[in-house]
């Protein structure tokens, strides 16, 4: 049976007391309401409530009343707008993380220029057809090339 402790003594808690005003509750409640005083006068005070709601015996006064000591729960409660705050910045936190890894790599990362002399490239050039020649002159192609390689070490 679900109890909490009030006070030294065991008494049934407000789901327990819930289900006993709807009659869902156990035997167990009830044969703890029975017993105990306390628990007695809770649950007839939540069926008198109960009956009241039903009956439609509840002002709009008192509705109106309670509306607004909810919204003002809502604005006011402290741990409402901690727990906003630290889950804002649980959120931002990796993004921020992110933006300055990216800045910091943007700042840090210089690549060396691609600049070469133009004598180096027109010597690559000359190089390149000079290969280009000899490959069109040979009668080999150039795939045999290492296979011929491995039977003359061999040899």
């Amino acid at each position: 049976m679900r109890e909490e402790t009030m006070s030294g003594h065991e008494h049934l808690s407000e789901d327990i007391l819930l289900d006993a005003v709807y009659g869902i509750a156990d035997a167990d409640a009830e044969a703890h309401v029975s017993a105990c005083p306390r628990c007695a006068g809770r649950l007839s005070e939540w069926r008198r409530k109960r009956a009241a709601a039903d009956a439609g015996e509840i002002s709009s006064e008192f509705l109106a009343a309670q509306r607004r000591e909810i919204y003002q729960r809502l604005s006011d409660g402290p741990s409402h707008g901690k727990l906003r705050s630290s889950r804002a910045r649980r959120l931002w936190a990796p993004a921020a993380v992110a933006a300055c890894a990216l800045a910091l790599g943007i700042f840090v990362y210089h690549p060396e220029p691609d600049a070469k002399p133009a004598a180096q490239a027109e010597a690559g050039d000359a190089q390149l057809f000079g290969d280009v020649f000899s490959m069109e002159q040979s009668l080999e192609p150039s795939a045999a090339a290492p296979v011929r390689a491995l039977f003359q070490e061999r040899q």
